[in-house]
């Protein structure tokens, strides 16, 4: 993982995900239609896609603004399963460029990111594993003032170009305005900063209580995702058994502490391994449960 202003050789490409389900709960998550805008050569890639070719009746959107969908629009938009249109996106994408593509949206790394993993997992693929992603939300509130502290897309939109986005929660608009709003923001000159992640590599403000700061000092440390900082806590929590008969959560919250130290107030430590100590580690420990197959 990388700064976005450090990358080499990089390809921006400016994509949205329109879905069903909770984002509350990813696992509910299917999307419906996806576009994606590069930045290199100002073309579009659209497709609408089949969540489930079994399904024939759709749950109601959570807003009135969000479509209702049909099987009959699938079926006219030509609706294709998961699979195939990643292929075709990925296809696409390597025509467009030679670069590192680096695929930015906004709150990415909460909402699209995962949910892009996730959709290619039922289908037993994955992304391409040289695919970044860079989160316009962060950006905006790293970088930019909101009048009413509304730093959605829509919000910003608004308060930026004194309208409201037309056919919002349709992927091509909300690509085309958050690309908008990044010119806006930058002047037209692109120059984004902040940290891009890879795919399969989890963001570290996805941990509550880590921010912009603690984010930037993790990553001076070389702790570059939610996976790296978890192995270093598994590792030392194994250590501090072993010579002290230390509890992991102890050991986490020494761990995070040292790392930590002197940099930010002692109540924000704390909160950050409790953060990791009730949420994350069982998470991680379920989840190697579930991917490890049984011995006979």
């Amino acid at each position: 993982m990388s700064s976005i202003q450090n990358f080499p050789n990089k390809s921006f490409f400016i994509f949205d995900l329109e879905f069903n389900g909770n984002i509350h709960d990813i696992s509910t998550c299917k999307i419906w239609e996806i576009a994606v805008f590069s930045q290199d050569s100002g073309q579009m890639f659209e497709a609408v896609v089949d969540p489930d070719p079994n399904q024939k009746i759709f749950e109601v959107p959570p807003i009135p603004e969000i479509r209702q969908l049909t099987r009959q629009f699938l079926v006219n938009e030509n609706a294709q399963t998961f699979d195939i249109v990643l292929q075709n996106l990925a296809v696409w994408v390597h025509s467009q460029t030679d670069k590192i593509p680096v695929f930015i949206s906004h709150n990415t790394h909460k909402a699209d990111k995962p949910i892009l993993e996730l959709e290619a997992s039922r289908y037993s693929t994955h992304l391409p594993l040289n695919w970044f992603f860079f989160d316009s939300l962060h950006f905006c509130r790293d970088f930019s003032k909101s009048e009413d502290g509304n730093f959605s897309l829509s919000g910003l939109y608004r308060q930026l170009f004194n309208c409201d986005i037309v056919n919002v929660h349709r992927a091509r608009a909300d690509v085309e305005a958050c690309t908008a709003i990044l010119g806006k923001i930058t002047g037209e000159s692109w120059q984004l900063f902040g940290p891009v992640y890879s795919s399969y590599t989890t963001s570290l403000r996805s941990i509550r209580w880590i921010g912009k700061k603690a984010e930037q000092l993790l990553i001076g440390r070389n702790i570059c995702s939610v996976e790296n900082l978890l192995e270093i806590c598994k590792q030392n929590a194994t250590v501090d058994y072993i010579n002290h008969h230390m509890e992991s959560t102890t050991s986490i919250h020494k761990t995070i502490s040292n790392i930590l130290i002197n940099t930010l107030p002692n109540e924000n430590i704390t909160k950050i391994a409790e953060a990791i100590s009730t949420h994350f580690v069982p998470y991680l420990a379920l989840q190697r449960t579930v991917l490890t197959p049984k011995q006979d």
